[in-house]
């Protein structure tokens, strides 16, 4: 059988028994809707009173150049436009579009924006856009935006894409808004922020699950050299609702390496395989009103051999800071039920197999975090930073 055969057929054995084996470890999974907004997932409301239309179909769109804007039916150019002149009170609209293969055929993106050269002055949003295919290598994203730095802000909204490779890739952009995202079981991680800016995210679902991949193809959010982000707390939020959902990911729910200046606020990273939220190297980062609950491996049946979910790694718990994270405010968290540990600093050098009961030893052992990390209104389970003992059950 197919590999991903055998995980659809594993993982509708598993499902029905997953919330339970998880509450068992002693969290309290809380029961909420997924996210405290409607998505609109791609779709439009038909003019003719027709109800819901599925977007029309296009090619895969790379703009690389201000002549890349073009309408539909232009020989040259995107010929994807739909709105807009190109001015920060105008932007162009890319959208809504059905994409019906990636760049390559069977591998690249849907859409690209590469602007490495400055060639691209213009002002344009992305909206509405579906990937109608699957299958593509982890790495390749649905959309990306390289380069792309207006200062005036650059929009993209109701997007989804289901089991294709990575979400969104935003590398070296800036003051880029991101919201109604909406990806599901993705083999890479379902949003790559790398080396960018002044990004906020809102009213999203990002769920990558890919048993077997490594560090980090299979997170829900990685954030690499990376700085001031802000992960909900933005008023195209909810308010005192769930914002975004970093559910069900194989990997870390949240990961931000080497980033700084991040703000997380009414999250969820509840029940991912490998962990919830890792601050690595991270400085003034700021967790509130968030929970990271039930997480941890379990163990499934892949053709026929007994296979542990999630990475392999020592990084296995709700919330862990490494590599000297320092100046973090943690506050108004639920940190419940996980596998290994709550809380934690560093890694433990043992990795959790749920398929054996044992904890396997790991290397090399990631150090400890640093100074001036505060934990305020936090509950959790275990930890082991002795100025956190005792241990705080949720209730």
């Amino acid at each position: 059988m197919p590999l991903e055969a055998a995980r659809l057929a594993a993982q509708a054995t598993e499902s029905r028994t997953r919330f339970k084996s998880r509450v068992a470890r002693g969290g309290s999974l809380i029961q909420r809707s997924v996210l405290g907004a409607t998505f609109c997932l791609s779709y439009r409301h038909s003019r003719d009173g027709g109800g819901w239309q599925a977007p029309p179909q296009h090619d895969a769109i790379t703009i690389t150049s201000d002549a890349g804007f073009t309408a539909p039916g232009f020989a040259a150019g995107c010929a994807c436009v739909t709105a807009g002149n190109g001015t920060p009170g105008s932007p162009y609209v890319i959208g809504p579009w059905a994409i019906t293969a990636p760049s390559g055929g069977s591998t690249g993106w849907a859409v690209k924006v590469d602007n490495p050269s400055g060639g691209i002055t213009s002002s344009f949003t992305i909206s509405g856009i579906s990937a109608n295919y699957s299958g593509v290598p982890f790495t390749d994203p649905v959309i990306v935006l390289a380069g792309v730095n207006n200062p005036v802000g650059t929009a993209m909204s109701n997007v989804s894409a289901n089991e294709d490779g990575r979400g969104v890739e935003l590398d070296s952009s800036s003051y880029v808004s991101l919201d109604q995202l909406s990806f599901n079981k993705m083999t890479g991680n379902s949003l790559f922020v790398n080396g960018s800016s002044h990004i906020t995210l809102s009213n999203s679902k990002l769920k990558s699950t890919a048993d077997g991949q490594v560090p980090h193809n299979a997170d829900g959010l990685y954030a690499l050299n990376s700085s001031y982000l802000s992960i909900g707390g933005v008023p195209a939020c909810p308010k005192d609702q769930i914002c975004n959902s970093f559910d069900y990911d194989t990997g870390w729910g949240v990961y931000l390496q080497h980033t700084h200046d991040v703000t997380i606020d009414h999250a969820t990273a509840n029940a991912d395989d490998t962990g919830g939220y890792i601050l690595d190297n991270a400085w003034n980062v700021t967790l509130g009103n968030s929970t990271a609950e039930a997480g941890g491996p379990i163990c499934i049946t892949l053709n026929g051999q007994k296979t542990s979910t999630g990475y392999h790694t020592d990084l296995q718990g709700g919330l862990l800071l490494i590599n000297g994270s320092h100046d973090n405010t943690i506050h108004s968290d639920q940190v419940a039920g996980n596998a290994d540990i709550g809380i934690g600093s560093g890694g433990n050098g043992f990795f959790a197999n749920p398929c054996t009961n044992s904890e396997d030893p790991f290397s090399p052992v990631e150090a400890p975090m640093g100074s001036n990390n505060t934990f305020t209104n936090v509950c959790y389970s275990t930890t082991d930073i002795a100025s956190l003992e005792p241990a705080q059950p949720c209730k």
